[in-house]
C-alpha cells in the first residue's frame, strides 16, 4: 500500500468534527458532535441500532452535509471541496454498498471497480491495477473464486469481496460500517483477522469501524466514540472508553468486560437488569445524577451471557 505524503498533511487530522449536528424532517439524528482524528489512530464507532452512527459515516464520506457545524477530512473542508474527488481517497464497506453491487459481476470485476469509486467497472483499469487487485483478491483468501459471479458467493466471501474492493484505490481513510453483520462466526473471524492485518500494515489506512458489537473491536483500535440518541457519550482511548460504567449507559443495560485474546467480551448482567431499567429512567430525568452514578454492575451470578 502506497504511504500517505506525510510531508503535507501530517500536521492535518485525518477527520475533523467541530459542533456538528444534522437534522433530518425535524428530526435530530446527531447533535454537537465533535471528533478529531489524528494520524496513526483508529477508531471504533459504537451505540445502538438508531444511535446514529450511519448518519455519522455519511457525513464524513460526504453523502450528507451537516445541519450545522463545521466538517474537514483528509485536510479537505466541505462546502469549498470536489467531494467526488475527496471520495476516490476513502474506502467504504457496508451493507450499501453490497446491495448495489451488480450480482451477475465476477469477483475481480468488482474489486477493480473499486479503483474508480464506481459500481460496476466501465472503465480499462491498467496492468498495475490488476496487479494490486490480485494481490487483495488473494490476501482476503478469494484466488480460487476471481471469476465466479458475486451471486454465487456465501455471505463471508462477498464482504471480503467489498472489502478487498474498498482497499483498491489505496484510501487514506477506510470506513467499515458493521462488516461482519450477518456473518457466522467463522466467516466474521475471517474477516476479522484480514482487518487486523490490515491495520498494522505500513502504509495503510486510517481505520473507523462502525459496530454495536463490542468483541468485534480489534486490538489494533486505538480510539473509541460512543453515541446515544445521537449524542456523543465518551470519546477517547479505548481503554477510558471501553469501561462497564460507559458502555452500561450507551447500551442501557448493565454490563460487565472480560479481555480474552486481546479482545472484550461482553457479559449482561442479568442479577442488575431490573435495577438497572428502573434507575435508568430515573437517569433520563436527571442529567446530574447521571453523571454522579456509578453503573458497573455489582457483584452477583450472571444468569445469561449476551454480546452486544
Amino acid at each position: 500500500m502506497r504511504k500517505i505524503d506525510t510531508s503535507t498533511m501530517r500536521s492535518e487530522p485525518i477527520v475533523q468534527l467541530d459542533n456538528v449536528s444534522f437534522i433530518r424532517n425535524s428530526n435530530t439524528i446527531l447533535h454537537d458532535i465533535d471528533l478529531r482524528i489524528a494520524h496513526g489512530q483508529h477508531w471504533a464507532i459504537i451505540g445502538q441500532n438508531g444511535s446514529g452512527k450511519t448518519s455519522l459515516i455519511s457525513i464524513i464520506n460526504g453523502y450528507h452535509q451537516p445541519s450545522e457545524g463545521k466538517v474537514c477530512v483528509l485536510g479537505r473542508k466541505f462546502g469549498s471541496t470536489d467531494l467526488r474527488e475527496l471520495r476516490l481517497h476513502i474506502g467504504e464497506c457496508s451493507s450499501e454498498i453490497r446491495n448495489m453491487i451488480h450480482q451477475w459481476e465476477p469477483v475481480r470485476d468488482i474489486v477493480l471497480s473499486g479503483r474508480f469509486a464506481s459500481i460496476g467497472l466501465y472503465q480499462t483499469p491498467s496492468a498495475k491495477d490488476h496487479e494490486r487487485a490480485g494481490d487483495l483478491i488473494d490476501i482476503f483468501g478469494l484466488s480460487g473464486m476471481s471469476g465466479r459471479r458475486f451471486s454465487t458467493l456465501s455471505d463471508g466471501e462477498k464482504q471480503k469481496t467489498v472489502l478487498a474492493r474498498a482497499l483498491m484505490p489505496e484510501p487514506e481513510l477506510l470506513l467499515l460500517d458493521e462488516p461482519c453483520a450477518g456473518l457466522d462466526i467463522k466467516a466474521r473471524e475471517e474477516l476479522l483477522t484480514a482487518v487486523q492485518k490490515m491495520t498494522i500494515m505500513e502504509g495503510g489506512p486510517t481505520l473507523m469501524y462502525i459496530t454495536h458489537h463490542i468483541e468485534e473491536i480489534l486490538p489494533s483500535i486505538t480510539h473509541v466514540l460512543a453515541l446515544k440518541k445521537g449524542k456523543v457519550i465518551a470519546s477517547g482511548k479505548r481503554e477510558e472508553v471501553l469501561t462497564n460504567e460507559i458502555l452500561s449507559r450507551t447500551f442501557e443495560v448493565p454490563v460487565e468486560l472480560h479481555e480474552k485474546g486481546g479482545r472484550l467480551w461482553v457479559v449482561v448482567n442479568k442479577a442488575t437488569e431490573s435495577a438497572f431499567n428502573s434507575w435508568g429512567q430515573g437517569v433520563e430525568k436527571s442529567p446530574s445524577v447521571r453523571e454522579g452514578m456509578n453503573l458497573t454492575p455489582c457483584n452477583g451470578a450472571i444468569d445469561a451471557e449476551t454480546t452486544i
